[in-house]
């Protein structure tokens, strides 16, 4: 890697067809850095002839390590991997990458010390075709010795059925781009074998936003390709922009449908975050999606009075298992009689403090409510109103009981309220909050993605909420959607920054408070 006789500016080798997991470990001794405005490289993985992950020593001052990563776009990302290389001494580094389009892992060790690691880097490519050691020409040379160098490729094994992996958030359909759906009519997605997501997957999570709906009404997700159920997963009023979390099993075609139950059109928007791998899921804390079945209404019954609770089977019915960890279900709450808030939890548990939804007198506000089920095998909703309030819940699935040890099986976790600006300050237009995730409130360090409810209150004009990794790139996606003055929750399923953060951005022209009730997370 000199321009010394004899020697090489780089060596490369290509990989056996196909492979989409590599390995990369060795020893680097950096003598002297590259020429002027050039740097020393260590591993690169390259499709075809695009360099798109490498690891480097920057020249100058004491020599940082940096990541780089070419985007789908050809774009270069840069990451400081905050460690020093000093010339003349021996180091060893491993890399690991899993070429997955937007979900591309790449894990990055120095000296056995793990410096980066994520499953949501974005590149373009799902194989790796050829490794190489050192610069692309000898105008970039330094000097470099390099030892005991071992490259295992193969092809990944992928996680089990039932797991999770998130992506970063990516809009899947904008009707507001062709022509809104008509009044009780569908329209249909493509989610599997799109956007770096697999050919075949069980259920996918998006965030749902309904806008300029002409007539109150519904709209049901549901699996392409099947019969339509009697469920809802977003109410609206005319006019009404309304976001809710998504989880819904993919249609034999790879799609999901969205049936418009309105006397007028709406226009519909869908951001992917994820998607539970296909299969029998198996091993605890994998996921079951359901087709949507309701479990609750109290309109058959009586509403749920003024600071009272309902309790509802959940283990045993429905096609639901007698042992589960957890449910997912839709939340709609109808007639309240006053404002208010429901908080679900486990029954027999105490009642945390959190809340999954909010509400004002005489609204229909739906919500995605993931919770722990009691060892009654029941979910309990408390009515912190002043008034009564008609509940409706229809189940989506449910996690499998037992303690989670595969990465992407779900934890489960009493709601545990992680942020509140209220006791700090309102989060400024056009800004961003970030809060810690992984390494707190019992999530472990390396976290795929967390499960929380986000709710914005007193928010000073329109606008919406983005949450994303904290460190990456702002996605083209909405979380929350609200007017001024409105109290408004979505639950939101967000992948883990590479820090263990999560950050929420402010899009909009006035101030407004977070709030962020977690739920569980994705084990790494």
């Amino acid at each position: 890697m000199t321009t010394d006789a004899g020697s090489v500016a780089n060596f490369s080798a290509p990989l056996p067809a196909g492979s989409n997991e590599v390995y990369a470990d060795g020893w680097f001794n950096i003598t002297k850095e590259g020429v002027a405005g050039n740097n020393v490289p260590y591993f690169r993985f390259f499709n075809g002839n695009t360099r798109f992950v490498d690891v480097y020593r920057s020249n100058g001052g004491v020599g940082p390590l940096w990541l780089r990563v070419a985007a789908p776009n050809g774009t270069l990302g840069y990451t400081n991997l905050k460690t020093n290389v000093p010339l003349g001494t021996w180091h060893h580094l491993v890399m690991h990458v899993i070429p997955n389009g937007a979900s591309t892992t790449v894990e990055i060790w120095f000296d056995g010390k793990l410096l980066y690691s994520s499953k949501q880097v974005a590149t373009g490519f799902n194989e790796v075709t050829k490794m190489q050691l050192g610069a692309e020409h000898r105008r970039q040379a330094g000097d470099s010795y390099i030892d005991d160098v071992v490259i295992k490729a193969g092809k990944a094994g992928g996680q089990l059925p039932g797991t999770f992996n998130p992506t970063s958030p990516t809009r899947v359909l904008d009707t507001r781009n062709s022509a809104p759906v008509k009044a009780d009519s569908a329209v249909t997605f493509q989610v599997a074998g799109a956007n770096g997501i697999p050919a075949k997957v069980s259920a996918v999570v998006f965030n749902l936003t309904v806008t300029q709906p002409r007539s109150l009404g519904f709209i049901t997700a549901y699996a392409s390709g099947t019969a339509r159920p009697n469920a809802s997963n977003l109410n609206f009023s005319a006019g009404q922009t309304v976001p809710n979390l998504v989880t819904v099993p993919v249609g034999a075609d790879g799609k999901v449908t969205l049936f418009n139950r309105s006397s007028g059109s709406s226009q519909l928007i869908a951001d992917v975050t994820g998607y539970y791998v296909t299969g029998t899921p198996a091993t605890a804390g994998a996921f079951k999606s359901l087709q949507p079945a309701r479990l609750l209404d109290t309109r058959n019954s009586a509403a749920v009075r003024a600071d009272s609770a309902v309790s509802f089977q959940v283990a045993g019915a429905n096609g639901i298992p007698a042992s589960v960890a957890a449910v997912v279900f839709n939340l709609t709450v109808t007639q309240p009689k006053s404002l208010g808030f429901i908080t679900a939890y486990a029954s027999g548990k105490a009642r945390p403090n959190a809340s999954n939804l909010n509400f004002s007198a005489g609204q229909t506000v739906p919500n995605l409510v993931t919770v722990p089920v009691g060892a009654d095998g029941k979910v309990t909703l408390f009515n912190r109103s002043a008034g009564t309030s008609q509940l409706i819940a229809d189940v989506a699935g449910y996690y499998l009981p037992g303690t989670p040890t595969a990465t992407g099986a779900f934890k489960a976790l009493g709601p545990t309220r992680v942020l509140d600006t209220r006791n700090t300050a309102p989060v400024k237009a056009d800004s961003a909050v970030t809060f810690q995730v992984a390494g707190a409130n019992g999530v472990p360090t390396g976290a795929l993605a967390a499960v929380f409810n986000l709710t914005v209150t007193s928010p000073k004009s329109f606008g919406f909420i983005t949450a994303y990794p904290s460190g990456s790139a702002r996605p083209n996606a909405s979380n929350l959607n609200f007017s001024t003055g409105q109290t408004v929750p979505n639950l939101a399923n967000v992948p883990v920054g590479s820090d263990g953060r999560v950050a929420l951005f402010n899009r909009s022209s006035g101030s407004a408070q977070l709030i962020a009730d977690l739920a569980g997370y994705f084990l790494p």
